[in-house]
């Protein structure tokens, strides 16, 4: 017997784009910071923010920076 993985909470299907979607920002925001809070070091890459899909209308996470409006 297969056993189903449950989502954490607040996460969607994935976007078109192949990235995890999150239902809203404070989904998104409460899965960043359990991300910084467990860090490994030696780790290249660390998520930084959180912003919204123009693809899906979804929340994702980035280790991007901030991209100014214009």
């Amino acid at each position: 017997m297969t056993r189903r993985r449950s989502r954490p909470r607040g996460h969607r299907a994935a976007c078109p784009t192949g990235k995890v979607r999150f239902r809203d920002r404070i989904a998104a925001t409460l899965a960043l910071a359990t991300i910084q809070r467990n860090d490994r070091p030696g780790r290249d890459k660390l998520e930084a923010r959180v912003y919204r899909c123009p693809s899906c209308g979804g929340w994702h996470l980035t280790s991007g920076k901030s991209r100014v409006a214009r």
